[in-house]
């Protein structure tokens, strides 16, 4: 029988990745809740999902529905997973996982307590590129990776609306995209724990208008709850990141500066046997006194799409999910000593 699982939110990522990647999985999409009732109604005529519902609590109380996907604004991270978990729901929120390093740790808690799966949407993880290093590095081909560095840069692409709300987000592209391409590297280097962090934030461009650039707008944005004029986050940020095992992590993002390209991702992982780099997969090391550059096929897999399956094995299964509630608390971790680092113009040591 198929797995009957709900969203709570019905915007963009919802719509776009969660809600495919389950019907794409074969689980049963029975319900969505949303605060807009015309974006939860949409939602549903769309994607054939049965029920709506404008409570999430409502919708909490039905037996039928065994996990939900978090999709909403970040400040409701914490409250809404509790109130999941609480209700015998398997949770899968997106990221980031919560606005404080306490907040994190309530949720890690009341999964705990409840004995539910609680997994957060770090989809990279799930790509096939990633999965594939993976095998390389956990194999020992690189050997000891003891620094890396990674960046997600956009030239312009600022998502306006309750992203660029500090009380609501938490923070800007650190938040948004640094926290996709930490995780990711982190996870590659076999996620050792973060004990101190040197960070710089900046907010230069804030709103901007360029001829023939669309704005990215989130669906309060583009439902005219508001006018996404608000801006008090960073739009650029570099840090310097250490771990317990001496590794360190170079990091930079952007939704605005003034660079070549218009979006790229990257990462580089420093082994001393080899190294290598996303995307495109290739690794570098030493053969015969030969210095080698090895281009890796890999077929290309959907992160949501492989995220969303692989929580819903966990749930048929009991396996534990990739991402844990207690990575989820470390990377919040790294997140907030950015921000305070940068703040206080110092390294913070994270205890």
């Amino acid at each position: 029988m198929a797995i009957r699982v709900a969203t709570i939110g019905s915007g963009l990522i919802a719509r776009l990745a969660h809600v495919p990647g389950y019907q794409k999985a074969g689980a049963e999409v029975v319900a969505t809740a949303d605060i807009v009732e015309a974006r939860a109604k949409k939602l549903g005529a769309d994607f054939s999902i049965p029920d709506t519902y404008t409570d999430y609590h409502e919708m909490l109380k039905r037996d039928d529905i065994e996990a939900v996907s978090i999709c909403v604004p970040n400040h409701l991270h914490k409250e809404i997973t509790i109130a999941a978990l609480e209700a015998g729901k398997h949770v899968l929120c997106e990221k980031p996982m919560a606005m404080t390093v306490a907040e994190a740790k309530e949720m890690a808690e009341a999964a705990k307590a409840s004995g539910k799966i609680l997994t957060i949407g770090f989809n990279n993880r799930f790509r096939g590129d990633v999965q594939r290093l993976k095998q390389f590095v956990d194999g020992g081909d690189l050997g000891n990776v003891y620094y890396a560095r990674t960046g997600y840069v956009r030239r312009r692409g600022t998502p306006f609306g309750w992203f660029t709300v500090k009380e609501e987000s938490g923070g800007g592209p650190v938040i948004d995209l640094g926290v996709h391409v930490i995780d990711m590297t982190r996870y590659l280097m076999g996620n050792p724990k973060p004990v101190s962090v040197m960070a710089s934030t900046y907010q230069k461009f804030g709103h901007y208008h360029i001829q023939d650039n669309n704005a990215w707008c989130s669906s309060d944005v583009l439902d005219g709850l508001r006018s996404g004029d608000e801006f008090s986050v960073e739009d650029l940020a570099a840090a310097f990141i250490r771990f317990d095992n001496g590794a360190t992590l170079v990091v930079e993002v952007s939704w605005a500066s003034n660079i070549a390209q218009r979006d790229s991702t990257y990462s580089y992982l420093y082994g001393d046997k080899a190294g290598a780099q996303l995307s495109p997969l290739e690794i570098y090391g030493v053969k015969y006194d030969t210095l080698i550059d090895e281009k890796i096929a890999v077929k290309e897999k959907n992160g949501h799409e492989e995220e969303i399956k692989h929580f819903l094995h966990c749930i048929e299964t009991g396996e534990k999910p990739i991402v844990s509630p207690e990575q989820g608390v470390e990377i919040q971790q790294i997140l907030n000593a950015i921000y305070d680092s940068a703040r206080l113009g110092r390294s913070v040591d994270i205890v």
